[in-house]
């Protein structure tokens, strides 16, 4: 969720650091240049701009001064590597945005959003496994009352796994889709879980699961990819199932305005209105559609059935 488990930075801060990383004053400062002088010629920056910089990364806890000299603090792990995905943190997704944001305009003329380097996907992974363990129980919550008696549930794009791991406390059988590289980057996380890892696609599910969910996914696609997911998510269903939705609607969300740049600036989709996702589900052949607020987020689960006798 773009806007659970986020930094704790602020607007300012988040500038400076941005800057840092783009004119490569982070990396000398984190990779040990000395002080901000020699950091200074190694980023080809003013010494009064790392100066700057430095006083407040300090202060904001990613460097420390040792004997004249900085070094990385705990707080700058996330910034170094991105080998262990619980290292990553939100920091770095963060930073990401910002930059997304920067190139709105651009994106805006163009119609095309910037397209994520590897290292960019693992920066989202990292946040979202980041999130924080209310809102990914809330979310959990939300689905189960959708089918609570479901005993297989098929968790789609649900990156490291979050909620797939929750529903497998739960005491059910869960499997996790996502596309190859994303299983590839998530599989060290959950190999000692109960979570089945599948790479592939809705279409080559069969029919078999009590509960589908997706959460954070629709707002990031455009509407006959939605439509698409939706229909899919409703074949992969035995006769009582539900599929759940778990989505910042526009016309129900305090975080709509907030989702609508993300969409915006890095995808093809936006936060859609609660008739435009229920119209997905009635296409699908979905029944009782119902929506409700997820407690302590701004999201909103939708879910509907599949008629018990599978038709």
């Amino acid at each position: 969720m773009p806007t659970a488990g986020d930094s704790e930075l602020d607007t300012p801060a988040l500038a400076l650091l941005w800057a840092a990383r783009e004119t490569g004053l982070l990396a000398a400062l984190v990779d040990g240049a000395g002080d901000e002088r020699e950091a200074a010629d190694a980023a080809g920056v003013t010494e009064r701009a790392a100066r700057i910089v430095t006083d407040a990364l300090v202060d904001l806890g990613f460097l420390r001064r040792v004997d004249g000299a900085v070094e990385p603090a705990n707080r700058a792990l996330g910034l170094l590597a991105t080998r262990d995905l619980r290292s990553v943190g939100t920091v770095p997704a963060a930073l990401d945005r910002f930059d997304a944001y920067a190139e709105l305009p651009r994106t805006m003329e163009s119609g095309v959003p910037p397209v994520d380097p590897d290292e960019r996907v693992r920066h989202r992974l990292g946040a979202a496994a980041a999130l924080d363990d209310a809102t990914v129980e809330a979310t959990v919550d939300a689905a189960l009352a959708a089918n609570p008696d479901a005993e297989r549930a098929l968790v789609v794009a649900d990156g490291p796994g979050r909620h797939a791991r929750a529903l497998a406390d739960r005491g059910v059988d869960v499997t996790l889709l996502d596309g190859p590289a994303v299983i590839e980057a998530v599989e060290p996380l959950l190999e000692s879980t109960l979570v089945t890892l599948r790479a592939g696609s809705l279409v080559d599910v069969e029919a078999a699961f009590d509960l589908v969910l997706t959460v954070d996914g629709a707002w990031r696609q455009g509407v006959e990819e939605n439509r698409f997911t939706v229909l899919a998510a409703a074949g992969a269903l035995s006769p009582g199932g539900a599929v759940v939705l778990v989505e910042p609607l526009r016309d129900r969300s305090a975080a709509a305005v907030e989702v609508a740049a993300a969409a915006l600036a890095t995808g093809s989709g936006e936060p859609y209105p609660e008739s435009t996702v229920a119209e997905w589900f009635v296409d699908a052949g979905l029944a009782g559609i119902e929506t409700s607020d997820v407690p302590g987020t701004p999201y909103q689960a939708v879910a509907g059935r599949l008629d018990d006798s599978g038709i």
